[in-house]
């Protein structure tokens, strides 16, 4: 007997960074181990990547569509993609698979919904933040209303819909009241990231990380501006904010102090963390965090603002520091 088949629909996938993408790496390489055949339908970043490999069990497809830099994708971007994953959506059924599991309400979710419709395939879609309507505005704001029907629609006809935490399914059921939705969060591999044994000595100044997109409302810039002498800090992460952020930190004097390691390796980051103290999300926005998770899992003390799901295993003075987001001062 054939083992099942599973359809992976996700428009970033590793070595692209980010959060979610991480999270559903993690996850159809666990699939994948536990004996299930895993098909994954993602970009090739614009021509950057393969459009086929086989990696950690998984067989990666990759779909042309243009993107422009290696950071976030662009509401245009993402469009693209959508449309040229629906061209080839025929290919992706003759692979047979028993269920699509998609990340992100769209494109994944719109592309899973396609595949349900035309070849009865069941499909779950995974909230993961940005395509709950209302969650980003800035970013999306003036799709939200055209999206909305559409999510809705993409959410009804699933056989399951995850929010990866419960402040973003109550946002996700202001668009869809009589929803189903169960909250599974963001596990972490504790196997990969642990705590240093034994833990090095520290000496000379605290050594800070944080590991996220480099983009406004991760909220950095308070970061930089809590920053004192007696600290380092390590920024990993990419994004378009990074030339500012050098800038603010070059104008308060302090970037010999300062590291902008770019985009980091997976595999790279648990050496990062252990040689770091401290964990600082100062986000204004978040579903639920992976980075903070594999930091805990480190053995690092955190310091997080009270925002999306992280609440949810932060306490503060318990577990953790938490502080009112934007305020540099409450991070000194």
């Amino acid at each position: 007997m054939s083992s099942p088949r599973l359809l992976v629909i996700c428009h970033g996938f590793p070595p692209y960074h980010g959060g979610a993408e991480l999270a559903a790496w993690y996850l159809a390489r666990e699939a994948a181990r536990d004996g299930m055949t895993v098909d994954v339908l993602t970009s090739d970043l614009g021509g950057r990547l393969p459009a086929e490999e086989s990696r950690d069990g998984l067989t990666l497809r990759r779909i042309r569509a243009p993107k422009k830099e290696w950071t976030r994708h662009t509401a245009v971007e993402l469009g693209r993609f959508h449309l040229a994953a629906c061209r080839r959506l025929d290919e992706f059924a003759d692979l047979k698979p028993d269920a699509v599991l998609a990340h992100f309400s769209f494109p994944a979710g719109l592309l899973a919904r396609r595949l349900y419709q035309r070849h009865g395939i069941p499909y779950t879609v995974v909230l993961h933040g940005s395509d709950v309507p209302g969650y980003q505005p800035e970013r999306f704001g003036l799709l939200y209303p055209l999206l909305k029907p559409m999510v809705r629609r993409v959410w009804r006809d699933a056989a399951h819909v995850i929010a990866v935490s419960e402040s973003l399914r109550e946002l996700a059921l202001q668009t869809w009241r009589d929803g189903r939705m169960t909250v599974i969060e963001n596990g972490v591999d504790t196997e990969t990231f642990c705590p240093a044994a034994p833990r090095p000595p520290r000496e000379g100044p605290l050594r800070v990380i944080t590991a996220a997109q480099l983009i406004e409302r991760k909220g950095l810039r308070y970061l930089l501006m809590a920053l004192t002498d007696r600290e380092r800090l390590t920024i990993c992460g990419t994004g378009p904010q990074r030339e500012t952020l050098q800038a603010l930190a070059a104008s308060r004097q302090i970037q010999d102090r300062v590291e902008f390691a770019g985009a980091v390796e997976p595999s790279a980051m648990p050496e990062r963390l252990r040689a770091a103290d401290v964990f600082v999300l100062p986000s204004f926005q978040e579903g639920f965090p992976l980075a903070l998770l594999e930091a805990m899992a480190t053995g690092l003390a955190v310091i997080a603002t009270p925002v999306g799901g992280i609440p949810a295993v932060l306490r503060h003075d318990e577990n953790a520091l938490l502080v009112p987001p934007g305020d540099a001062d409450a991070l000194r």
